[in-house]
């Protein structure tokens, strides 16, 4: 029998492909941003695709084009091939795993490895991160995908795409897929907080901007040393920071006149986002809200649907 091994993006596609004689094919997609909703494929991937060509380089119809035939090649091996997931333990990771077991028939040939750390590496982040002879050395340790895990990516997935987040929020039992947890967790603090209505990422990148502004490469940089489990890209952090600059009370000024990039830009806080970030105004009574998380949509004006309380570690409405 045949063997696909899908992986979490280019870095690690590649290094696998130094050893592995199998195919190795990628799937990315940034679920925790953008609509996420319980819809048809070809609605997914035209939802998908129009958020991603926001941010991303390549236009709408190659990024759709891109996400139909991904799903298309992963469809047909969990039908027809043994496939074996190659994912690590941040939220980025997570919700594509559970994304690809819940879309697979609980009689697939389906094997997987995901990890959070690796002997040796003091700092793990992800599967790019190690070279061909490591990971070569996770392959004996592949397991069959159980039961229980499909059950628990099927509950997850189908919770993550639910329009109200108390489906997730009570999910139960995640113990089958041990990093899920907190990746959920990690996802309820990107909603506006009931502290100042900024998302965690948001309200790390303005602390860090107080003291002096900051080229957005080198935030971006600062702002994944502050997260025990780094799922955010360059190109997502970058929107961030341009919905912070384009708000109708701007919280950020970028400069992008400044570098030939958005990486050199320099990024310096305005009075109204020193005023949110220690706490005498709002972010979303400033500027309202319009967002995805997953298929909630957080749309109002000036009051936000749902917040996380993160004294309390759950969601408010």
């Amino acid at each position: 029998m045949s063997t696909l091994h899908i992986t979490n993006g280019d870095s690690a596609a590649g290094t696998l492909r130094e050893f592995l004689d199998d195919p190795v094919a990628v799937t990315c997609d940034l679920l925790f941003e953008g609509p996420a909703p319980d819809v048809d494929l070809d609605t997914w991937h035209h939802l998908r695709a129009a958020y991603l060509s926001r941010i991303a380089p390549d236009g709408y119809e190659t990024i759709r084009r891109s996400l139909t035939e991904g799903d298309r090649r992963i469809d047909e091996a969990l039908a027809a091939e043994r496939v074996v997931l190659w994912f690590e333990h941040d939220l980025y990771d997570q919700l594509l795993l559970v994304r690809t077991i819940a879309r697979a028939d609980p009689s697939a040939d389906l094997w997987m490895i995901c990890i959070g750390a690796f002997p040796g590496v003091e700092r793990f982040i992800g599967l790019g991160q190690l070279s061909a002879g490591q990971l070569a050395s996770l392959y004996p340790m592949r397991a069959r995908v159980t039961a229980g895990q499909f059950k628990t990516a099927s509950d997850v997935w189908r919770a993550f795409r639910a329009g109200d987040p108390r489906s997730l929020l009570s999910i139960g039992d995640t113990d089958p897929l041990p990093f899920v947890a907190a990746a959920i967790r990690r996802l309820f603090e990107e909603y506006p907080s009931t502290v100042n209505g900024l998302s965690r990422s948001a309200d790390t990148a303005l602390r860090l901007l107080k003291s002096a502004p900051i080229a957005a490469g080198r935030l971006f940089v600062a702002t994944q040393q502050l997260e025990e489990r780094p799922f955010l890209g360059d190109l997502g952090f970058y929107d961030i920071l341009r919905s912070l600059a384009a708000a109708r009370a701007p919280l950020v000024r970028i400069d992008e006149a400044s570098a030939p990039d958005m990486a050199g830009a320099i990024v310096e806080i305005t009075s109204a986002g020193r005023d949110v970030v220690e706490g005498r105004a709002d972010a979303v009574a400033l500027n309202g809200i319009d967002q995805w998380r997953g298929g909630v949509h957080l749309s109002a004006e000036r009051r936000s649907p749902w917040r996380w309380d993160p004294q309390a570690q759950t969601l408010v409405s």
